[in-house]
């Protein structure tokens, strides 16, 4: 036999509910069953009556201000996602207290605009391609650069910008703007730049164990088996390791955060000097790390430096003053020593080597030479497969001064 309410039960299951008790309590003390109890409740909430019609369509159950406030934000910084756009809702003071939506239903707001508010790009996915070795599961293990050239900044004209980012934790640890002219010729980032940018980050984060930009020609020298450069032999003092990449894919962690990078700059400006947008870059990349959420691994829309605390203290720590003592030498020797480099003679019997050319004479002309190196003997030519030794010689900037560019007292 069916058993019905009356205004005395449901009285009494709402005065219990307000007291705070659950809905399995209230059930077992009035003996109505579960769902009851849960129906009376529900239907017994407080509700605010509209004349009209009902509001309908996405965002429609939250305050009006909400969706102008998201539309506002949307059409100034077109660039911005749902969640850096809730991450500013967030900060306003009218906002305090009032129910806000999540990055998905404020994104599911800005796709009904269709074209007029957000641009879908087409996603293409190349094939997976393996490193040889995995970066390690903590933070600092490896690190990506690569540079964005001739970006237009309002106001000021164009710049290169560096990106550097952690593989493993995906925190943004420093974006640097260069001038991407000088005297009215387009330029590239120069080693001299790179330097100064990764110095800047190793004072704040510590040294690395690996670093892995792409294949510029200022950092990794043209042809086939080329010798190091100077900034692969500046990493090796360090006791950094030079990883190269062999497709674009594998740095995806640095080519991603171009795009957002480029997101965050959207709306600044004009600003004249290129200070003005260094601060702006460092403000946005402080709120990328702490701030706003993330979809790196494991981050789960929380903030990087929240998910992983330990990013900030250095396993390696460095100090500009200091690296001349960090440097060791004998870790380039080392280096060096395991490298062999392949030349093809001309027919007069010459070859180049760096940045100087050498000559065995026509005895040896249209043939391929051997070049090794030994720290106690320089480097050594040898007619493989005889390994009697043609000639021998040294390289002047294999010195602590023309690899650091630093004085040496």
């Amino acid at each position: 036999m069916k058993r019905y309410t009356d205004i005395a039960d449901q009285q009494t299951i709402l005065q219990l509910r307000q007291e705070g008790r659950t809905y399995r309590e209230i059930a077992q003390e009035t003996h109505w069953s579960y769902e009851t109890v849960r129906k009376i409740c529900r239907l017994g909430q407080p509700q605010e009556h509209v004349m009209g019609r009902p509001a309908k369509g996405i965002l429609s159950s939250f305050d009006p201000m909400v969706r102008f406030a998201c539309l506002r934000l949307k059409l100034r910084h077109r660039r911005w996602g749902a969640d850096v756009v809730r991450a500013e809702l967030v900060k306003c003071a009218w906002a305090q207290g009032i129910k806000l939506p999540s990055p998905s239903q404020i994104g599911a707001y800005f796709s009904q605009f269709g074209n007029r508010l957000v641009k879908v790009r087409g996603h293409k996915q190349l094939p997976h391609s393996s490193l040889t070795r995995p970066p390690q599961p903590y933070p600092h293990s490896c690190w990506q650069i690569d540079v964005q050239e001739q970006v237009e900044l309002p106001g000021y004209g164009r710049v290169n910008i560096l990106d550097i980012v952690d593989t493993y934790t995906g925190i943004k640890l420093g974006v640097f703007l260069f001038p991407a002219k000088q005297e009215n010729r387009a330029c590239k980032v120069s080693l001299e730049q790179y330097r100064q940018a990764l110095r800047h980050c190793f004072e704040h984060w510590g040294l690395p164990d690996r670093i892995r930009p792409d294949r510029d020609r200022v950092l990794v020298p043209e042809g086939d088996y080329p010798y190091p450069s100077i900034f692969t032999l500046w990493l090796t003092g360090l006791g950094i390791e030079h990883e190269l990449i062999r497709r674009v894919i594998e740095n995806g962690c640095v080519e991603r955060s171009h795009r957002t990078r480029f997101d965050r700059l959207d709306g600044y400006g004009p600003f004249s000097a290129l200070s003005d947008w260094q601060e702006i870059a460092n403000y946005e990349t402080w709120r990328m790390n702490t701030i706003l959420p993330s979809r790196g691994c494991h981050c789960r829309r929380q903030p990087p430096l929240l998910v992983y605390p330990q990013a900030a203290h250095p396993r390696r720590w460095y100090r500009p003053p200091d690296e001349l003592i960090l440097f060791d030498l004998k870790r380039v020797t080392d280096y060096l020593g395991q490298g062999k480099w392949l030349r093809h003679t001309s027919s007069k019997g010459q070859f180049s080597f760096h940045t100087q050319k050498y000559n065995l004479g026509v005895r040896f002309r249209s043939c391929w030479i051997q070049v090794t190196y030994s720290p106690f003997k320089g480097f050594q030519v040898t007619a493989p497969p005889a390994n009697h030794v043609l000639l021998t010689f040294t390289l002047e900037d294999l010195t602590v001064q023309a690899i650091t560019g630093l004085s040496v007292v």
